[in-house]
């Protein structure tokens, strides 16, 4: 019998990568017949974790029997740390991301969450191979790579099959959370297509939040550029579906203000959705697609290196066309829902 397991989140209603990542985990565990609760942290702080410590303690005093604590990101790891002390928990595992592992954290925290991640009982799990490497200096890691709650994959399925006949001119396609254009790399591919000099491709920026003033003042330099806040699921599944190429251009970085890809999640749903992808040149984004088949990415984030590889795809749409038919077949098998629930389960508990 599985045990049960009490999720410790950094948020809910952000629409980031970590919120979506464990949304589906949540979908996996109730797909499996997993007893679960969830306890969000709803600011920072200390009063913060104080109040998620004793929500979480409050739950594990109904669960029914000793519960796994899966904990989203490592700065929950001293809240889960003296929940397990506490008893009714029968070990830790904690999710690590990208820029949680590679970035540079206060000394204090970064030692006291380094040295809970060794301790006996704590299972690091890593969304890619690229964390997972990240991570080996301080800790062996399992892989969990993101996934895509059933109702979600067949949203974008069902776009897929509903996609328009791809007519003259090339549709390029982004999304992101809106707030943070510059680090996902937006002047970078404006700035190629402009460099390809062709009046035929469209690009369309899809995104959570409210648009910055910059960003809508990026956007109306570009006459071909369209900007699509707040879609709705389905209207974000057929604007994926309808692109001719899906493009994320995330900027990788450390230190302080650290930044980069762990996975990049809508690189699979765009190729669920029958769109070939470029991904970011750093990070970990190489376990999001098939190199060279359903996906590429250039060689460095420079703008021209960003038009190579533009201007390399969009000048065969018949290869371009069949790049999307293999990046269906892939991430539609690969990544159903029906593998995924398992292997969530079997990975985190």
């Amino acid at each position: 019998m599985t045990v049960p397991a009490l999720l410790l989140t950094p948020s809910r209603g952000l629409g980031g990568g970590i919120e979506r990542y464990m949304d589906t985990v949540e979908w996996a565990f109730a797909e499996r017949g997993v007893e679960y609760r969830r306890v969000d942290l709803r600011h920072s702080g200390a009063a913060a974790h104080a109040r998620m410590l004793s929500e979480a303690r409050e739950h594990l005093r109904v669960i029914t029997a000793p519960a796994r604590l899966v904990v989203a990101h490592r700065s929950l790891l001293p809240v889960a740390w003296l929940l397990a002390r506490g008893g009714n928990a029968c070990g830790i595992s904690v999710v690590c991301h990208g820029i949680d592992v590679w970035g540079t954290r206060s000394l204090v925290r970064g030692r006291v969450e380094n040295r809970l991640m060794r301790r006996p009982g704590v299972r690091i799990v890593a969304v890619s191979n690229f964390t997972a490497g990240a991570l080996v200096g301080d800790c062996q890691a399992t892989v969990l790579q993101p996934g895509l709650s059933r109702e979600w994959f067949d949203t974008l399925v069902e776009a897929s099959a509903d996609a328009p006949v791809r007519h003259v001119g090339m549709h390029l396609a982004t999304a992101f959370t809106l707030g943070q254009w510059r680090d996902k790399g937006l002047p970078e591919l404006l700035a190629a297509v402009a460099a390809l000099d062709r009046d035929d491709i469209r690009v369309t920026v899809c995104g959570g939040g409210d648009p910055p003033l910059e960003l809508k003042r990026l956007v109306r330099q570009h006459p071909r550029c369209t900007l699509r806040p707040e879609c709705t699921d389905w209207e974000l599944a057929h604007e994926l579906a309808k692109a001719d190429l899906f493009v994320l251009a995330t900027r990788t970085r450390g230190g302080r203000a650290s930044f980069g890809e762990g996975f990049g999640l809508v690189l699979l749903e765009a190729q669920v959705a029958g769109t070939p992808v470029v991904g970011p040149a750093y990070g970990g984004s190489r376990d999001a697609y098939l190199d060279l088949v359903s996906g590429i990415a250039p060689a460095n984030e420079s703008a021209g290196e960003l038009a190579k590889v533009l201007d390399q795809l969009l000048r065969d749409p018949a290869r371009l066309a069949d790049m999307g038919r293999r990046a269906a077949e892939w991430a539609q098998e690969c990544f159903s829902p029906e593998r995924y629930a398992p292997q969530a389960v079997a990975r985190l508990l």
